[in-house]
């Protein structure tokens, strides 16, 4: 008897749900033991660069040395909340500049963004991509050179994590304090105090390995591809020849956006690559190619503000269907897919009575582009039965949507193998290998390629391990966990003076999250400026009102609904491996009003603007230290 295609999605779904949602993970604390947690990117015996003193003060300390970080630097400078570099301090627990591009070096690494918008700043560094979707190389190599752009070097803490943030009532500032780890060196505190702090850390910090049977007695080699080591492999990031594995079986376990480029680099190597996958990835065609240098001149970097116009014609042909440009700059694989705002919010408001609907159609719409990308797997892979497993059975926003031209193609290959562990995942390891549906796969080098935490279980400041202790020490972590820790525009809460973040909550998200990351900068610049003006030059305590928090909870909470579409997707780290559809009344209203904002990211970047256009730092209170 032949089912509907939402009774297929459903089924899928169903099979593989685990009711231990996030526990099916090691806790982060123990990944340690199995994958590698020192930087091998940072030389032995690399000294700590101290631009602050301990007992010393800053203006502006920033915690996060990634694309957040980088833009929050920039925009103080060239909005004016900072009169100088020597205003800010940059504190990041690795060796340099780039966040998560400076952990992730793994083979074919490479951003799924267009590059003319994912790489910020372009128009002020002038720099052009290389290509039209960057390697990671690239990317990390250009987070270089913006840091050099503003002289941001010389005020960066390197190899050194945030332990804790105090506000201190009397001085009216942050009392920091932070422990620097220099490699092959003995560990030190540092305390200083800021007037203002900005946490740029990302909601992707930590690895995470499921906790499998048989785990701990494996005995061969394991690596994550988020902590990629090439002693284990062989080769390096500028030269990814993986010369370890000749004659190596290697299995890669998972087979989300980072399995989809790793598999085609691993599998040119290995002398026999098994992948290991639960849940398909749906997988696009990329389409990628070098950046020509004429195009470049005449049609793209043409006039000011070119990147941000570009960044707003592709972000608003990924909100829907509603007010769409003339043109589509981009044209590529998320520009062409208007569903995907089923994960991010549409453009479109819609009325609560009319959700259903609302559902039914992006459902229609939507399987109209799953149903090309299921055939792709068909007419690329020769194998059927193969083809058929590597189909994506889940609406196209569920999971992060992947483009690219040798992933399925690896598949053809002779030393390239499927292994189905649909619905539950992999079963055991041995002390060889991997046990899956009654056979032993012998197994020399594991490689895992299953994601990092999930960004909505912690708040920016638990994700980097920093406790934060605000107006009569409430705790950010203990509020964020109890889904009442509300903000002004998800950029700064009250009870939490002079303290911003450039976090998911409460904020417009979309599929480029620079573009998100540099509005939330140049907002917190303008206010740390407006508000030094208002207190004629001196240090200011800017703190939201209850009431100003409440209401835009309120706004989040009444646009909520417009993610009905995420109900009932496959489990992923997007709706916390299922955990979110488990809620109680009551918890799911707490996590509607610190939900992300539910009309896309346009909508809120344009009330940010117009909040900026108005002056009057509305919803603030602003006060004299």
């Amino acid at each position: 008897m032949a089912i509907t295609l939402q009774e297929k999605y459903r089924q899928e779904r169903d099979a593989r749900l685990n009711e231990k949602g996030l526990g099916q993970y090691l806790d982060k604390s123990k990944t340690a033991d199995y994958i590698r947690h020192d930087d091998p990117w940072v030389a032995d015996g690399t000294p700590v660069q101290r631009p602050v003193p301990d007992g010393g003060h800053v203006k502006i300390a920033i915690f996060g040395a990634g694309f957040g970080g980088l833009c929050a630097a920039s925009r103080a400078l060239s909005e004016g909340s900072a009169s100088s570099v020597n205003d800010i301090l940059i504190i990041d627990r690795a060796g340099g500049f780039g966040g998560t591009w400076w952990h992730n070096r793994y083979p074919g690494l490479m951003c799924d963004i267009e590059s003319y918008l994912y790489l910020p700043l372009l128009e002020e560094t002038g720099y052009m991509p290389k290509r039209k979707y960057a390697s990671g190389e690239e990317i990390r190599e250009y987070s270089d050179l913006v840091a050099q752009k503003f002289g941001l070097h010389e005020r960066a803490m390197f190899q050194t994590s945030g332990n804790a943030l105090t506000w201190d009532a009397e001085a009216k500032n942050w009392k920091c304090e932070v422990t620097a780890k220099p490699k092959g060196q003995a560990e030190f505190q540092v305390k200083f105090t800021a007037d203002y702090a900005i946490l740029s850390s990302g909601g992707f910090t930590e690895p995470k390995i499921p906790d499998i049977p048989g785990l701990s007695k494996y005995q061969g080699k394991m690596l994550h591809t988020a902590r990629w080591n090439y002693d284990i492999t062989g080769g390096s990031p500028a030269n990814p020849v993986l010369s370890n594995l000749s004659g190596k079986k290697v299995a890669i376990i998972g087979t989300g956006a980072t399995a989809i480029q790793a598999v085609p680099a691993t599998a040119k190597y290995a002398g026999e690559l098994y992948v290991f996958q639960r849940t398909a990835s749906a997988v696009d065609v990329r389409g990628n190619r070098d950046t020509d240098p004429e195009e470049w001149k005449t049609k793209i970097a043409t006039k000011k503000g070119w990147q941000a116009a570009r960044a707003n014609n592709f972000q608003a042909f990924t909100e829907g269907q509603g007010n769409l440009p003339e043109e589509d700059l981009v044209s590529d694989g998320f520009s062409t897919m208007p569903t995907i705002s089923g994960a991010w919010g549409n453009s479109t408001l819609v009325k609560p009575e009319d959700v259903a609907g609302y559902v039914s159609m992006m459902n229609e719409l939507d399987a109209v582009r799953s149903d090309k990308v299921r055939q792709r797997a068909l007419d690329v892979v020769k194998d059927q039965e193969t083809a058929k497993a590597l189909q994506a059975w889940y609406p196209g926003w569920c999971k992060r949507p992947t483009y690219h031209d040798e992933y399925l193609p690896s598949f053809n290959l002779p030393n390239v193998h499927l292994v189905d562990t649909a619905p539950k995942g992999v079963e055991a390891l041995t002390p060889t290998g991997i046990t899956q549906n009654g056979k032993e796969y012998p197994i020399d080098v594991i490689i895992w390629s299953t994601g990092y935490g999930s960004p909505l279980t912690e708040s920016l400041a638990g994700k980097a391990g920093i406790i934060v202790k605000g107006k009569d020490g409430i705790d950010m972590e203990d509020r964020f966990k109890a889904a009442k820790l509300m903000t002004l525009h998800g950029l700064v809460a009250h009870d939490f003076p002079n303290l911003f973040y450039t976090g998911f909550s409460q904020a417009g998200v979309g599929v480029n999250q620079t573009q998100r990351l540099d509005e939330q900068s140049l907002h917190i610049a303008y206010t740390i400026r407006e508000a030094e003006l208002r207190t004629k030059g001196s240090k200011a305590v800017i703190e939201p009102t209850n009431a100003a928090c409440e209401e835009w909870a309120d706004q989040c909470a009444s646009r909520a609904h417009m993610l009905a579409t995420m109900a009932g997707c496959t489990p992923s780290y997007f709706n916390a491996e299922g955990a979110t559809d488990k809620m109680t009344p009551e918890q799911q209203a707490g996590f509607a009003r610190a939900s992300i904002w539910g009309q896309g990211y346009l909508s809120y970047a344009r009330i940010l603007q117009e909040w900026r256009k108005n002056g009057g730092l509305e919803g603030f209170e602003i006060t004299s230290a």
